[in-house]
């Protein structure tokens, strides 16, 4: 979908989502994206899904971007980056529950309306306690983000990473000393690993998360 709006203040707004085996809640994301009039430029990366995501994308109108084996967030986000040049990205994930126009304009609109802020970060309220409680305590996870282009020029590769993606960019930020918004989204949270796996499978899954979270944000090492 490559629209032009007056409403962005001449800004090219790019969505990039990374995207794997969601064939059931994409088409909701992707419709709340369309229906803000700030978004140019929808972009599904196909993460290697073995059911229809990629099919339900391209019926919406979104470019897809197929990974053929699922190689982890991280690389799809990276793979989102290297595709576009807007002046503004937007990050979501693809498992959100609730999520409306609204939601996406809360994260853009403070960039449109400030240019000295670098960066909104979506923080969870008001959905499911667990979701609410990771948000809460470490932030710099959240999938749910908007950032000046600039931002993630310079970042290290992404692809290096399977779920610490958000703390990367987030630890970027701070040591270039960007400008930060938390945003809080309200009445929004994403499907647990538990729910879409089974419970031995999604435990499994998590832990996996928190280990490759866990690499991101150790102290980098000096010289």
């Amino acid at each position: 979908m490559k629209t032009d709006h007056k409403s962005n203040k001449n800004k090219w707004i790019s969505l990039v989502i990374p995207a794997y085996n969601e064939e059931g809640r994409i088409g909701d994301v992707i419709a709340a994206a369309q229906s803000t009039g700030l978004i140019n430029e929808v972009v599904v990366v196909n993460d290697g899904s073995t059911d229809q995501t990629s099919f339900v994308a391209r019926k919406l109108g979104v470019q897809v971007i197929d990974v053929h084996v699922n190689s982890g967030k991280g690389h799809a986000m990276q793979e989102g980056i290297d595709a576009v040049r807007p002046d503004i990205l937007v990050f979501s994930d693809a498992d959100i529950l609730g999520i409306r126009k609204y939601h996406f304009e809360q994260l853009i609109r403070p960039l449109l309306d400030d240019d000295h802020l670098d960066m909104t970060v979506g923080k969870f309220s008001g959905g499911r306690f667990r979701t609410d409680l990771s948000h809460n305590l470490m932030p710099a996870i959240s999938g749910q983000r908007a950032l000046r282009f600039g931002l993630v020029e310079d970042l290290p590769n992404l692809s290096l990473t399977k779920f610490g993606a958000e703390i990367i960019i987030t630890r970027h930020a701070k040591k270039v000393d960007a400008n930060i918004l938390e945003v809080v989204l309200n009445d929004l949270t994403h499907v647990m690993k538990e729910e879409k796996l089974g419970m031995m499978r999604g435990l499994s899954a998590r832990l996996r998360m928190y280990q490759e979270m866990y690499r991101s944000i150790k102290p980098e090492k000096k010289a």
